[in-house]
């Protein structure tokens, strides 16, 4: 239910208020940083929307348990589709694709193409199998490039009616102006570090220390498994010892996209543990810390321009010897 949406009152009760009044505008844009509840809160959405229990819908929630609500549930609704990297690798493989197959292609899975966009525009264009709403949901919108942005543009424009488009992105500034200034923006905040560490403790059991990962979260779930993987790089490869250094960089993955992820993450737990070094310090020894979160900065830069995330990560964990900075 949209109740289980935490931190978010502002985003669904607008929601809420669309499905009570059976209206909505044909396009939205959720912006607001990845792992805040914008995937969840579209999907909820959607099941309010098709919801065959009446009653739930003039409260604007879904039941959960009507067949329309659990085919939503389960990706099986004809009349609701959710676009992200993994229904794209799919479309690239062959039926009957095994499941290391369908690994690897999700590996590869930077953009959006246009032939993504153009399979889930003619979906759009068929009448809806169930007689409610179509919703056609776009994750990470922002990897849409020049030609799969236009070729989307004319559909968002003008959708038939009882169809909705809902744009996911954590990049607004990224994405095609024309796009933007067609789609209704709805604005999804970061997330308090009580309701990150409430978040992982139901979903993510199996972490040992939910409130540290949560401190280096950036509001955001996602952020906060992230900075959990960082940080148990960094204890296994014994950052502080004289060694460290290279044994953090040798423990990223061999894939390059999984190894610029994981050195980027390992950045971010160190900018923020410079951070609060930083303030912790009296003003006349700031300039060195001062100094080096300008170099991290660049580093993060570097890693986003192909350089070699291990010798960048290296360097930058090098660079840290003798501030004195705790994690």
């Amino acid at each position: 239910m949209f109740s289980e949406i935490l931190g978010q009152e502002k985003a669904t009760n607008y929601l809420q208020k669309l499905v009570r009044e059976n209206r909505t505008p044909g396009a939205l844009l959720f912006c607001g940083p990845e792992g805040i509840g914008k995937r969840k809160a579209a999907l909820e959405f959607a099941k309010a929307l098709n919801c065959e229990d009446y009653f739930s819908r003039q409260n604007g929630e879904a039941c959960g348990a009507c067949a329309s609500c659990q085919a939503i549930e389960k990706g099986t609704h004809p009349d609701v589709t959710l676009v992200d990297f993994l229904y794209q690798a799919r479309l690239n493989l062959k039926d009957g694709a095994d499941e290391e197959e369908l690994e690897k292609e999700l590996a590869k899975q930077q953009h959006i193409s246009v032939e993504t966009v153009r399979s889930v525009t003619a979906k759009a264009q068929q009448k809806a199998a169930l007689g409610g709403w179509k919703v056609l949901i776009i994750d990470q919108a922002q990897t849409m490039q020049g030609a799969a942005a236009n070729a989307l543009l004319k559909f968002i424009e003008e959708p038939p009616a009882k169809t909705v488009w809902i744009l996911i992105t954590s990049k607004q500034a990224t994405m095609l102006s024309t796009i933007r200034s067609r789609c209704q923006p709805l604005l999804f905040a970061p997330l308090s570090q009580a309701h990150v560490e409430q978040l992982l403790k139901k979903h993510a059991p199996e972490l040992e220390n939910p409130s540290r990962a949560a401190r280096y979260s950036g509001g955001s779930v996602t952020g906060a498994l992230q900075a959990a993987q960082a940080l148990a790089l960094l204890e296994e490869g014994e950052l502080g010892t004289a060694q460290g250094p290279a044994q953090v960089a040798a423990g990223l993955s061999r894939t390059a996209p999984l190894a610029r992820r994981e050195a980027q993450a390992v950045l971010d737990v160190l900018i923020s543990a410079l951070h609060k070094t930083w303030a912790e310090t009296d003003e006349a020894h700031r300039a060195p810390l001062q100094s080096t979160l300008h170099k991290f900065e660049d580093y993060k830069r570097s890693i986003g321009r192909n350089v070699s995330p291990a010798l960048v990560l290296e360097t930058a964990l090098m660079s840290l010897d003798g501030l004195g900075v705790k994690i």
